[in-house]
């Protein structure tokens, strides 16, 4: 476990930026966070701050409010920092579809922003999250990470530029930096617009679910706690710098089957509608976790399941506070 270290967290107030604070907050870390709190959705600023409100501004933590794609954002704090957790980006692959050029200067420009930050203030390591999405719709299941990358939106696309920028770093100057890519995340203070947390939502509001094209796409559900375990992990390890691991449950599901599973918990009436199938999203998103597990150490503890059960209690308690 990291413990006493200076760490910066961009993209601190989402959903994984967030439950990375208050973990690495209660192992006595001072944390740094970057973050735009752009209006993508409301709450985040409230969420952190009921992270933080347990410790002592300026001396447990700090939050700057900036837009990575500004280097004068990284000269506003005078804080040795050890290591760097780059988070932040613009998600939501149909949200890419609509926004290339957004997308892409904010993911891409960001991430070599940091990466020179992490060069120029020589950073212990630098972990850079990536996505399963630069695989495309696969070859084979499950992916390894050798897996060819065939990235079918904007959003992946990005994602697999900040993958060779941040090769091109270790190999060119030694840049101590590890990639992981996660299948998708879930749990608890997720976004609004992630589907585990949008199908409760209705589902409590006895709306009707929609579901695109037949529904016997597969993912590769990951529990928060999982990812967050490894993003420590890879940050400890002294044989992840240049590597690129994939972080999922390594378990696969039909979104039919998932959607069964959802109303079985909340013991409400199903209610469901098929529509046609969205650009830019795969069919299957199953990892191969083998390498991390081998290197890393890492094993997700949270089957569907059980995350299923976490979040359906934690969602059920919003909808009943509103």
């Amino acid at each position: 476990m990291i413990k006493n270290k200076n760490i910066l967290i961009t993209g601190g107030a989402g959903f994984i930026g967030s439950n990375l604070v208050n973990k690495l907050l209660y192992e006595n870390n001072f944390v740094l966070v970057i973050d735009d709190f752009n209006d993508y959705y409301l709450g985040k600023e409230e969420q952190l701050n009921g992270i933080v409100a347990n410790y002592n501004h300026k001396e447990d933590y700090n939050i700057i409010k900036g837009d990575l794609i500004k280097k004068s954002v990284l000269e506003k704090f005078d804080y040795e920092i050890d290591i760097i957790f780059h988070l932040a980006a613009q998600a939501n692959v149909r949200h890419s579809l609509k926004h290339i050029s957004k997308i892409s200067k904010n993911n891409i420009i960001s991430s070599i922003n940091i990466f020179d930050y992490a060069l120029n203030h020589n950073i212990q390591k630098t972990i850079f999250a990536s996505s399963s999405s630069v695989y495309g719709n696969p070859i084979y299941v499950p992916t390894d990470e050798e897996h060819p990358k065939n990235p079918i939106s904007p959003y992946a696309i990005s994602k697999l530029c900040g993958e060779l920028y941040a090769n091109y770093y270790h190999l060119h100057y030694k840049l101590p930096i590890c990639t992981l890519r996660f299948s998708t995340v879930y749990g608890p203070n997720g976004r609004p617009d992630m589907a585990i947390r949008k199908f409760f939502d209705l589902i409590y509001q006895d709306k009707e679910i929609t579901i695109y094209g037949d529904g016997e796409q597969i993912r590769d559900f990951i529990y928060i706690s999982d990812v967050i375990d490894g993003l420590i992990l890879a940050a400890e390890s002294n044989d992840s710098s240049g590597e690129i691991f994939n972080l999922g449950n390594s378990n696969q599901i039909s979104i039919n089957n998932l959607v069964d599973k959802m109303y079985k918990l909340t013991n409400r009436p199903k209610k469901v509608k098929y529509v046609n199938k969205q650009r830019g999203e795969v069919d299957k998103t199953f990892s191969n976790i083998e390498k991390a597990k081998k290197i890393l150490d890492y094993s997700p503890k949270i089957n569907i399941d059980q995350g299923l059960e976490y979040t359906n209690s934690w969602q059920k308690n919003l909808f009943h506070s509103r």
